[in-house]
C-alpha cells in the first residue's frame, strides 16, 4: 500500500526530473517516455489534458525513430493507458503526479529553457 510519503517522494522525484527533461531533440528512451506522458494526459481517468504540444512533439520526433523503438514507444503509450483506466486511488494519485510533474516538460505545461548543442537557447 502506498503512503502519503511515497506519494511525495514520487512527486518531488517528478519535479526534479522535469526541470532536466526537454532537449532540443529526443533521445530514444525520452521518445519513450514521451509516449507514456502522452498517454496519461489523455487519460480521462486522471483527468484529460490538452495533448496538442505533446501530440506535436510526439509526431515530428517520431518520424525519425527505428522501428523498434516506435513499437516501444506504442506498447508503452498502451500499457500507461491501461494503468490509467484500472489504477486505485493511490496509484491514481501517483500516475497523476508524474503527469503533472515529469510529464510537464513534455507537455509546454511549464516553460523550461533549453540550451542546445551550438550553445543557442530556446524555452519551451
Amino acid at each position: 500500500m502506498h503512503t502519503l510519503r511515497d506519494f511525495v517522494v514520487v512527486a518531488a522525484l517528478a519535479v526534479s526530473t522535469a526541470a532536466a527533461a526537454a532537449p532540443s531533440h529526443l533521445t530514444d528512451m525520452q521518445y519513450i517516455e514521451a509516449a507514456r506522458c502522452q498517454a496519461l494526459i489523455a487519460s480521462p481517468a486522471l483527468g484529460k489534458g490538452d495533448t496538442s504540444t505533446i501530440d506535436a512533439l510526439v509526431k515530428s520526433e517520431g518520424r525519425s525513430r527505428i522501428d523498434y523503438v516506435s513499437n516501444k514507444a506504442d506498447e508503452t503509450r498502451r500499457e500507461a493507458a491501461r494503468l490509467a483506466s484500472q489504477a486505485s486511488p493511490e496509484r491514481r494519485a501517483t500516475l497523476m503526479a508524474e503527469r503533472d510533474g515529469a510529464c510537464a516538460a513534455f507537455s509546454g505545461e511549464h516553460a523550461t529553457t533549453v540550451t542546445t548543442a551550438s550553445g543557442s537557447t530556446r524555452s519551451n
